[in-house]
């Protein structure tokens, strides 16, 4: 799915539903739905173009867990901040955006710390990660069993399973062992042999503190065997349900006898603000849910390249597709059975390059380069209207331009040609 293109058939629907349901019946004003919808701002705006600049990588030499985990790449700036302060045992909110390796963040330290506990000899349930849905769960349960699975340290010694309420008797959908693919799910073995992850949802834990069957998951821990509680997604508890969480740790505090302070508690969303204000608001909830203390230096937030050392490097390519190329462009739009045809034809008006075989690798690797070069996509990297991008373009070029280029511009602003449909 290319975005832009999807702007303009979302717009194309809106056109023609509002011309079915309200017809013009009389002459002076048929059509005149359509007319609007062409007008520049009419019925709907440009679509906003953000290219995302990537974040800040560290050196794989800091990393700290090493002596079991071995990641094949270098981690993120943020992720090691968390790693040195979930690692020591600090309770953190990660507040950083989609694809940030949030999980990593925490998973790492839990992974380290549970690997060394088994070396002592230590059993019990050591950490507990919370998601509001079952289907988060199920998906973070497959990267941590390959995680555990790819490291020899951690194989056939370190568990993780998940228990929610999917029953017992279906051999079919639950995992005795830990395997490559999946981590335990069934409830007897779980109960047998207590994890030392153990992945749920607030409603089951509630479950589990209090029905007598179950209470064989706790038989293994000891005031100091707790030592990480985890909430993903934190910003989904708020209202009814955070004060259920609320709750609900601080019986888990008394059910395991383990104070509130000797436990490290992260919480996870890509939502959360960052500013000083949001900051403030956060360490309140934090605190309040958590029922431990959050300060401002406890919020791990995106440290991102800014946009001139991103697009530092190489020849720029200064290019504004003519009004010939945006009308060829915005044909190709109704074509879905050919995006590559788009592709390409958008790559030649936005870079002036051929590019064979959109799909192949060593074309994406060269169409990378080829975007951090265009003007346009440099002048993308905040939020703004396609219009205002191709504005700014123009005035920075010469004085003269606008006049030169502008029926280019608005054309191609009305296509939704962009940096992005080249993605």
């Amino acid at each position: 799915m290319i975005p832009i293109v999807m702007a303009r058939h979302i717009h194309e629907g809106l056109v023609d539903y509002l011309e079915t349901t309200y017809p013009m019946a009389n002459m002076p004003f048929r059509g005149s739905i359509r007319r609007l919808a062409e007008a520049h701002d009419g019925l709907t705006l440009d679509p906003f173009v953000s290219v995302k600049l990537p974040f800040r990588v560290g050196d794989r030499a800091d990393f700290p867990f090493s002596d079991c985990l071995h990641p094949a790449y270098d981690p993120y700036i943020h992720q090691l901040e968390a790693f040195k302060r979930i690692g020591n045992g600090e309770s953190t909110l990660v507040a950083t955006g989609t694809g940030s390796g949030k999980t990593e963040c925490f998973l790492y330290p839990i992974l380290q710390y549970c690997y060394k506990q088994r070396r002592l000899g230590n059993t019990g349930i050591r950490a507990i990660l919370v998601y509001p849905m079952n289907a988060l769960a199920a998906d973070q349960a497959k990267r941590i069993a390959k995680l555990i699975h790819d490291s020899p340290e951690l194989r056939n010694n370190v568990t993780a399973g998940m228990y929610v309420g999917k029953s017992t008797t279906d051999k079919h959908a639950t995992s005795t062992s830990m395997s490559e693919q999946a981590i335990i799910t069934d409830h007897n073995a779980l109960l047998r042999n207590p994890p030392d992850i153990l992945l749920t949802n607030y409603k089951m834990l509630d479950y589990l503190l209090i029905r007598p069957q179950d209470s064989k998951l706790w038989d293994g821990n000891e005031p100091e065997t707790l030592k990480y509680f985890v909430v993903d997604e934190l910003h989904t508890f708020d209202g009814a349900q955070g004060t259920d969480l609320a709750c609900l740790i601080r019986r888990l505090s008394d059910r395991l006898q383990t104070p509130c302070k000797d436990i490290c508690f992260i919480g996870t969303s890509a939502t959360m603000g960052s500013g000083p204000e949001d900051a403030k608001h956060l360490c309140d909830f934090a605190s309040a849910v958590f029922n431990t203390p959050f300060t401002p230096e406890s919020i791990i937030t995106e440290n991102r390249l800014d946009a001139a050392e991103f697009f530092d490097g190489g020849e720029p390519i200064h290019l504004i597709p003519s009004g010939e190329q945006a009308l060829r462009l915005r044909a190709l739009e109704l074509n879905d059975d050919d995006p590559h045809a788009y592709l390409t034809e958008a790559c030649r008006a936005i870079l002036g390059q051929e590019l064979p075989e959109p799909d192949a690798a060593p074309s994406r690797v060269r169409l990378a380069t080829w975007l951090k070069r265009s003007d346009l996509c440099a002048n993308s990297s905040s939020h703004c209207t396609m219009s205002h991008t191709c504005s700014t373009m123009i005035c920075a070029w010469s004085s003269d331009a606008n006049s030169k280029h502008s029926a280019a511009c608005n054309q191609m602003s009305r296509s939704r040609c962009s940096t992005r449909s080249s993605h």
